[in-house]
């Protein structure tokens, strides 16, 4: 299946990524950060069928040597942008399931009569938002024996991590019992540095340039 290229203009980053075996242009992307302006490598994987087929099955040959055993974990993933990555990846290790942290509470959830837990959330390539679980998906995180197996695009400065935690913690909360946590991350590229070292592994296939304010 071909890899569509040159479909954006500007200037671009050459990407790549082990075992990928071909390279991706992306778009040099200049976001507003907070009073500032800051430039990103923007890896936008939506609508990208083929890119995703491709890194998810590196993302699952990663998870396979990590977790050789994966009884009682359950994988998650926070939408939009990684959504397809993590449902490519998933496909691969064959997993009937994963846990979604929504961008906002969506009518489908019923808040008003189902349980749905909310914690807010930054993040240099998404600025400031939610994320939501609703019923199935704290039935299914309360199932995890072992631990959550976050699947993500990119991992920059672990702000979308840290509200994984609290999220999580929000879970257990509500279930009544402790669960085991955030066993590993796994992304296809880690951007800058993290500014809070978490007490679990992060897996990056590769890494993009580091953001620069502009």
């Amino acid at each position: 299946m071909e890899v569509l290229g040159g479909l954006e203009s500007g200037h671009m980053y050459r990407f790549e990524v082990p075992g990928l075996g071909y390279g991706v242009d992306l778009p040099l992307t200049v976001l507003p950060s907070g009073e500032r302006r800051i430039r990103i490598a923007s890896l936008n994987l939506v609508g990208q069928i083929g890119l995703n087929r491709d890194l998810g099955r590196l993302l699952a040959q990663r998870v396979r040597e990590v977790f050789p055993d994966r009884e009682g974990l359950v994988f998650m993933t926070v939408v939009e942008k990684a959504l397809m990555l993590t449902q490519a990846t998933a496909q691969e290790l064959g997993l009937s399931a994963v846990a979604v942290a929504y961008n906002r509470v969506k009518p489908h959830m019923e808040a008003e009569r189902r349980p749905v837990i909310q914690v807010g959330s930054s993040s240099v390539t998404s600025g400031s938002k939610f994320m939501a679980v609703y019923e199935r998906d704290i039935n299914l995180i309360a199932r995890a024996s072992r631990g959550i197996v976050v699947i993500d695009d990119v991992v920059s400065t672990g702000g979308t991590l840290l509200a994984l935690e609290d999220l999580l913690e929000e879970v257990g909360a509500h279930l009544n019992k402790p669960l085991p946590g955030i066993a590993a991350a796994f992304c296809v590229a880690q951007e800058g540095e993290l500014q809070t070292l978490p007490s679990y592994p992060v897996y990056a296939l590769t890494r993009l340039p580091t953001p620069e304010f502009v």
